[in-house]
């Protein structure tokens, strides 16, 4: 229905048609609602970005589905259906080394464990060891707790203490770093342990952090059941945008929000360069300093009883609970460094890494130039110092070993493959004259174990820096994968901050539900799934399904709070 000045009225308006602003309108929309998604760029899908270049599909940014089927939103909401499926190959990541050794771990882990026997008996029972520990943390707690709202830290820990033997070893590590936590189980091999710290950084993070332990089995043992979305990462964001659709949301592109619309001190809308779209309810999937700081700003509004907009922005108007707000965007720290990526369609073979085992070659991600544990941490420290590493190290797959879909089909001479290299990278470089040049180096490198590559006619090549990872998805600050970094103060309920934790704002109407809210980044859809709940509840609107049964069973173990009657 229409205003009287004409302008578009919904239930809900979400910023941001990425990954999580989709979920949360398709719940939403499922439910009955009446939605509308605002994104600023001409496709949907924010990191779940597919280009078909000459035949070829490239994932430029998100292509590793660490949870995939184990989404709660994939089932709820029938993304199966809607052609959304995932492929899992058994040999999940090889680690490389110069000496021709090399271990690969599998979605089984006898075969993980037969494979580091062969540098290492004991280590092969620590892995063991480790696979079985980080399992059981991530089925009983930390996958659960990504489909429910964050905890206050104290009564987080206190839960975990209280609950189990599990719960108190969940609570504990989460005290540690990364490294201290892989540290625990006493890797004697110098390469098993720098594969494993590699696994647990992989994505950006810190290894030597404190506080982040707890994400260290989530990293590991979620690396070791990967998957790609069958056909490119735009798919899983197509199967959302349909389901939004086939409920009657509407997905608007092109079109960037400018402002929120005020009624006394309530978001009622939002403001486009065309006109006004008003909703009940606003979710923002943007990030702090986009949704607190540029859109705030530029808000003007007057308490209802005087009518009208005023001329004072709204940060201006309403004192100390927005203006900390804005405070908490100005200071948001992003990461310190972030991925370099090459993806190149070409023809010829698929990498044949010589004098290796040839289980290497069947493998998702190949692991290369990190020969121990002090590898990965020089490597971290450069980085940290804002410093383009001087050894080029990282990991390359060859994704169309196992998605036939990201190739040309109307070819009919010689093998066709899309390669995928992948490495951390500082933002802060001269990317615009050093680009080229770094990802012919990271292609060289990936040729020093897999000398066929040279031969391979490339018909397609496109890296993407830091830098194009921040143009193209502007929510990436800095090219900021997770939408900011992964340190104590923004984790969990600090995400992005107390007053934000529950995903509704101190601003009334306006709610948050991108990655710089709990779970946070990677393609989990928790943001988006979490807000939609909470937006539902606000709103009165019924016919969401009810809570997973994986969260239920948390909160009956005393790991999550009981659900309120």
């Amino acid at each position: 229905m229409s205003t009287q000045d004409g302008s578009q009225e919904y239930d809900a308006l979400v910023i941001g048609a990425g990954p999580n602003g989709l979920t949360c309108a398709a719940y939403l929309a499922k439910a009955g609602a009446k939605v509308a998604v605002i994104e600023k760029n001409v496709e949907s899908g924010g990191g779940l970005l597919t280009q078909e270049i000459s035949g070829f599909k490239l994932n430029h940014h998100a292509t590793y589905m660490m949870l995939a089927e184990r989404m709660v939103p994939y089932s709820d909401l029938n993304l199966a259906d809607r052609g959304v499926a995932f492929v899992r190959p058994e040999a999940q990541v090889a680690f490389l080394f110069e000496d021709k050794s090399s271990f690969t771990l599998y979605t089984d882990v006898k075969r993980s464990q037969a494979s580091i026997a062969k540098l290492s008996p004991k280590d092969a029972e620590a892995f063991g060891r480790l696979h079985d520990d980080f399992q059981k943390m991530c089925d009983a707690f930390l996958i659960p707790a990504t489909y429910a709202p964050p905890v206050e830290p104290i009564e987080q820990v206190e839960l975990l203490q209280n609950a189990d033997k599990l719960g108190k070893v969940i609570a504990d590590i989460s005290e540690l770093s990364p490294l201290e936590v892989i540290d625990r189980y006493k890797f004697a091999d110098r390469r098993v342990k720098a594969g494993i710290l590699y696994l647990s950084s992989m994505f950006g993070l810190d290894p030597e952090e404190s506080g982040m332990g707890f994400l260290a089995p989530i990293y590991v043992h979620r690396l070791t059941q990967n998957a790609l979305v069958r056909g490119g990462s735009h798919q899983l964001a197509s199967g959302l945008r349909r389901t939004v659709e086939e409920f009657g949301g509407r997905v608007v592109t092109n079109s960037q929000v400018q402002s929120f619309v005020m009624e006394g001190e309530r978001v009622v809308g939002v403001r486009l360069a065309d006109g006004e779209l008003r909703a009940r309810a606003v979710v923002s999937t943007l990030n702090p300093e986009q949704t607190f700081v540029t859109l705030l700003d530029g808000t003007h509004a007057a308490p209802a009883a005087a009518g009208g907009q005023g001329k004072g922005g709204i940060v201006a108007a309403w004192g100390d609970e927005i203006a900390e707000l804005r405070d908490m965007a100005s200071e948001w720290q992003w990461d310190e460094w972030s991925l370099f990526v090459c993806s190149s369609g070409v023809v010829g073979s698929a990498p044949k890494y010589e004098g290796y085992e040839d289980e290497v070659n069947g493998a998702l991600v190949v692991v290369m130039g990190f020969e121990s544990p002090e590898d990965v941490l020089h490597h971290v420290s450069e980085l940290r110092d804002g410093k383009l590493p001087d050894a080029i190290a990282g990991h390359g797959s060859c994704l169309s070993l196992f998605d036939s879909l990201l190739v040309p089909n109307h070819v009919p001479f010689g093998e066709h493959h899309v390669l995928r290299w992948e490495c951390w990278a500082p933002y802060r470089t001269d990317w615009e004259a050093r680009r080229e040049a770094y990802a012919d180096r990271c292609m060289e490198k990936w040729a020093h174990y897999a000398p066929n590559i040279r031969h391979a006619n490339v018909r397609v090549r496109i890296p993407w820096s830091p830098l194009d990872i921040e143009r193209e998805i502007p929510t990436m600050k800095r090219g900021a994968i997770k939408h900011g970094a992964y340190v104590t103060l923004q984790m969990g309920y600090n995400r992005p901050s107390p007053d934000c934790s529950s995903y509704r704002t101190p601003v009334k109407g306006l709610y948050v539900g991108g990655a710089s809210t709990h779970p946070g980044g990677m393609v989990i859809l928790g943001s988006g799934y979490n807000a939609a709940r909470v937006v539902a509840e606000d709103l009165g609107i019924k016919g969401l399904p009810g809570e997973d049964a994986t969260v239920t069973e948390a909160r009956r173990k005393g790991y999550l709070p009981k659900a309120e009657a």
